[in-house]
Parts: structure tokens; sequence; C-alpha cells
């Protein structure tokens, strides 16, 4: 088995780094990973206990409403992994070739995806009130990036304390000075009416 493995590895690429715009060969192999015939290619950096820290605002820990718990961020590598891990379960063989166009027209060129799991949300219809993005940093100075498009996965559970469950957010980084081996900034604020900005470090560096 190692002797496989030892055979098989030299084929992935020697460095991690999210891909803006997936090509080919590195789909070739995620497919590869999806359907077993390779290790899994990181397709994403998950982020559990997640570590947030304050940028604006007092009172702010612990959090005065619901908290963030975990977070996931993917690129493209990852909407090729589901589309052959999906294509696996229903026994079907796909290739790269027929997956990644489609995986570009579900998440474009530059785009990523963040997970966040919520918990303590006293009110279901508050979901739409958390809003996410990323801070850039120039020598002009600093920007930030709003997602355009928030959805939610259908893990929503009522628990003691609240609702539980995941937000998902897009993001489109594409043109913008992001560093795809570097460290990402995201931003957030939460329903609270406090004046409460949030931010996490995101390594694009830990996935493809």
């Amino acid at each position: 088995m190692r002797r496989g493995l030892a055979v098989l590895l030299p084929f992935l690429p020697l460095a991690l780094a999210w891909q803006p715009a997936l090509d080919l060969e590195l789909a070739r192999q995620v497919v590869d990973g999806a359907y077993s015939r390779i290790p899994p290619v990181p397709t994403a950096v998950e982020l559990s206990p997640l570590e947030v820290r304050v940028l604006r605002g007092e009172g702010c820990l612990p959090f005065p409403e619901s908290r963030p718990v975990w977070a996931r961020v993917a690129g493209q590598a990852e909407v090729v992994e589901i589309l052959a891990e999906r294509a696996r379960n229903e026994f079907r063989r796909v290739q790269a070739e027929e997956v990644l166009p489609e995986a570009k027209r579900l998440l474009p060129d530059g785009h990523l995806r963040v997970y966040l799991r919520l918990s303590g949300l006293k009110r279901l219809e508050h979901r739409a009130a958390y809003t996410l993005g990323v801070r850039l940093k120039t020598p002009e100075g600093e920007s930030y990036v709003r997602a355009y498009r928030a959805t939610y996965l259908d893990d929503w559970q009522e628990k003691e304390d609240g609702y539980t469950g995941t937000l998902v957010f897009y993001l489109d980084l594409s043109g913008k000075p992001v560093d795809p081996k570097g460290p990402l900034e995201v931003v957030f604020l939460t329903e609270s009416e406090k004046d409460c900005l949030y931010a996490f470090a995101v390594d694009l560096g830990a996935f493809y």
C-alpha cells in the first residue's frame, strides 16, 4: 500500500495554493481522489473551533447574540469534488473534462464559497442579518468586498439556546489583490444591534 502511495503522490502539485481558475490537470487529480484512485486532494480548509477577533466595537465578546462555531472555505476544486462524488454515489464514471465546465458555471473563476455554522440563533429569520465579506489591504489603504449571495444548508435545528445551522456565502475576488498562497481576512456582522465587526483568518495556501 505504501509503495502505491509513493508512486501516486509525486503526481500531486508540490505546494498547496488556492487556484482562482482551476486547471484541467488539478481537476483530474480531484476527480481521481474522489474515486479513491489517489489520496484525496485538499479542496477546502476547515476552522474548528473558529477563532474570531473583534475589529471594531466594545463588549463584543462573548457574542451578545448568536455565535459562529465553525467555518469552511473552498473554491472550484471543491465543486469538482462534489460533482465527482455525486457521480460515484450514483455508480457513474465522470471525467474532469465533463465536470470542470460545470464547476466553473456553478462557481466562476476567482470566486470562493464560505460556510459559516451558527449556534444560538433566536429566530430563523435573523439568518439574513448576517453580513460577510473580506477585508483587503493595499498600499492605498483598505477596502471591503461583501458576499454577493447568501444561502442556507438544510441542517438547521432548534436547540435549547436557539437554532443552529449553516450559512453559505459566495465571494467574487476576481481582479482583487488577493494572494492565493497567503492569508485572507474574512469579516462579518451578526444579527446583534451592537456595532461589532468580527474577523477570522483563512490560509488560502492550505487548499486548492
